[in-house]
């Protein structure tokens, strides 16, 4: 949120729009970066997870303002997940590259 915060100037409830939206994708992508097996539950629960996030950006329309989700806002939310995502999940790579693992 401190990135979002000193990168773009913008109003609060787009800063909250936009810092929720990418903790949905980078906690999804978390999720599928640690597991080694998917299985229709996981499927499932994430599926719910992401209808249930676009629920609220509906019905709580004092906190995200819907009017705001343009292809600006995509890049926006894209840019912080892949700063926040992608260089942990590089060096779980390099260190399982390294370092692999018995199983």
């Amino acid at each position: 949120m401190l990135g979002t915060i000193m990168f773009f100037n913008e109003p609060f409830t787009n800063i909250v729009t936009i810092t929720f939206s990418s903790l949905i994708i980078t906690e999804l992508l978390n999720v599928y970066s640690s597991v080694h097996r998917l299985n229709w539950k996981m499927i499932v629960a994430s599926v719910i997870t992401l209808f249930l996030y676009i629920l609220s950006i509906g019905l709580l329309p004092e906190y995200f303002q819907t009017s705001y989700i343009t292809w600006e806002f995509i890049g926006k939310v894209v840019a912080i997940t892949v700063t926040s995502w992608l260089p942990l999940h590089l060096v779980k790579i390099i260190a399982n590259k390294v370092d692999p693992t018995e199983f």
